[in-house]
């Protein structure tokens, strides 16, 4: 057996060709999900991280990517252009997003006793 067929085949030249070509298709309004980006180069979305973790002064471009597939995600769920509960699960998924949570941690919802207690210490001796 001579050589190895199965080296690595990236260079760096051809993963930021790649990367650069992704972020222009993520700007396209049509793209709000990484693997559609991924899909439209004919491969798939974890090579991206993988050139990245190969090549990290090529991370501007991933996260250039995945902040064009949040955005339009976002603008196409405010549309109306996708189902909202699409782009929810998406954006919770994909990006980070969260429900707002609001938790009363002072008063467990009672209201609160605005009336301050005052004690009073006598600290003299007048026996």
């Amino acid at each position: 057996m001579i050589g190895n067929k199965n080296a690595e085949k990236w260079i760096f030249e051809e993963a930021e060709e790649l990367l650069k070509q992704a972020v222009e298709i993520s700007k396209k309004r049509d793209y709000d999900f990484i693997g559609e980006v991924a899909k439209k180069q004919d491969t798939y979305h974890h090579i991206y991280s993988y050139l990245t973790d190969k090549f990290t002064e090529l991370k501007p471009l991933l996260k250039q990517i995945k902040a064009n597939c949040e955005s339009n995600c976002f603008f196409n769920g405010k549309k109306g252009n996708i189902v909202p509960s699409l782009a929810i699960m998406n954006l919770k998924s994909n990006h980070g997003w969260t429900d707002r949570v609001e938790t009363d941690v002072t008063t467990k919802g009672k209201e609160i006793n605005n009336t301050p207690i005052i004690n009073f210490v006598n600290t003299e001796d007048n026996e």
